[in-house]
């Protein structure tokens, strides 16, 4: 598991709304043999750009899992990602467009 921070394409149809997300990205072990570039690939097809990473990609167990739902969808699908997004409106440090 690992988190990355991303911004909104602004072709992308979160552009008008979003300001950016933590992206925490799960894989299953094994599943790339670059887990950073599998996930920014996936961001990427997602109409949004990475640009920080937060966490580097660590192996956890399911109880150090933020969400075990996701951890366990993660050993099902192989790769799971959830986008924690903030609104344009919170102009702050964060947002990045």
């Amino acid at each position: 598991m690992f988190t990355l921070e991303a911004r909104p394409r602004a072709d992308s149809p979160d552009f008008a709304e979003a300001g950016g997300a933590y992206v925490t990205c799960y894989q299953k072990p094994g599943f790339a043999d670059d887990p950073m570039r599998r996930a920014s690939e996936f961001i990427r097809e997602q109409g949004w750009v990475v640009v920080a990473v937060e966490d580097e990609p660590a192996q956890i167990d399911r109880d150090e899992a933020p969400n075990a739902d996701h951890f366990d969808q993660a050993l099902l699908d192989d790769e799971v990602y959830v986008f924690n997004q903030w609104p344009v409106e919170d102009a702050d440090d964060q947002t990045r467009h």
